[in-house]
């Protein structure tokens, strides 16, 4: 037999009758949750971020003092970009690229830059060693998540540059057989005026032309900012959102600090701090 209910809730056999949900009620419930989720997600991508930024800083951190074990030991002097070829890094990391910035640290920071761990974990770009550099200039440097300050807030091989023969930054390139006449000496640790205030390594930018499909491993100023820049160079651009709209920067005196990009790039507003002298050299800005 079929028993009835009462309005006490309970069935006339006297057992209680369990209710569900009403389909408001769900609703209601599913509502809630989206809105959580909506207000959690944003804080969950910052702490990621966040978790990003800090390892890269790490990284920056432990080439900070890569390089200034090799400056320790070669006279005081940093090295170029694109240097001296060294037959003893040949095994780890080829004869085509012992002579680049990367690969002089080898000795004081045991990885390899074709090594994913090297780099910075929210950098999403190709990581690639550097093909050989012939006479006719038909190379590219490697692509990765870092760049060496080798220019300062010049930039090397435009017509309005080329008789400027002496780097503002850290150290360009040396000559071999095909480029005479193009060599950019390195700068010594005596030279940096403001060590505390110049850019050594920083967080590397992409080539937007087309051509290459990851960072450049050398600092440009100026480029992506200034039209001309654009127009001769196919354009620098940066992922402003890597690290919360921060690019994260090492110091020559070993500090690491996240500055914006926006202005890290823009010479109107940290000329100084790209070169040695601690001058803006206005006159090496892209016309």
């Amino acid at each position: 037999m079929m028993s009835t209910v009462g309005r006490s809730g309970r069935s006339v056999s006297g057992q209680r009758q369990v209710g569900g949900f009403t389909l408001v009620e769900l609703l209601v419930v599913i509502g809630i949750i989206a809105i959580l989720g909506a207000l959690l997600l944003p804080a969950l991508s910052m702490a990621k971020a966040h978790g990003r930024s800090t390892v890269c800083k790490n990284h920056l951190h432990q080439m900070g003092l890569a390089l200034q074990m090799y400056v320790n030991e070669n006279h005081g002097k940093y090295p170029y970009w694109w240097g001296h070829p060294d037959s003893a890094l040949d095994a780890a990391v080829g004869p085509d690229n012992t002579r680049y910035w990367s690969s002089k640290l080898l000795p004081y920071y045991p990885l390899r830059w074709t090594n994913p761990t090297y780099h910075c974990p929210g950098y999403k770009g190709v990581i690639k060693a550097g093909t050989p550099m012939n006479p006719d200039a038909t190379w590219q440097g490697p692509l990765g998540s870092y760049a060496y300050n080798s220019d300062g807030v010049s930039v090397k091989g435009l017509i309005w540059v080329r008789t400027h023969n002496q780097s503002l930054g850290l150290g360009w390139r040396a000559s071999f057989s095909g480029l005479a006449g193009r060599t950019i000496g390195v700068t010594s640790e005596g030279q940096i005026k403001v060590p505390s205030e110049m850019l050594s390594i920083g967080e590397s930018r992409w080539r937007a032309d087309g051509i290459r499909e990851g960072g450049k491993d050398r600092m440009v100023c100026g480029a992506g900012v200034t039209p001309q820049l654009n127009r001769i160079l196919g354009g620098f651009t940066f992922d402003p959102a890597r690290h919360g709209r921060k690019y994260n920067q090492l110091f020559c005196d070993g500090h690491v600090s996240a500055m914006s990009p926006w202005m890290l790039f823009n010479p109107t507003n940290t000329a100084p701090m790209w070169n040695y002298d601690h001058l803006p050299h206005q006159e090496l800005w892209i016309p």
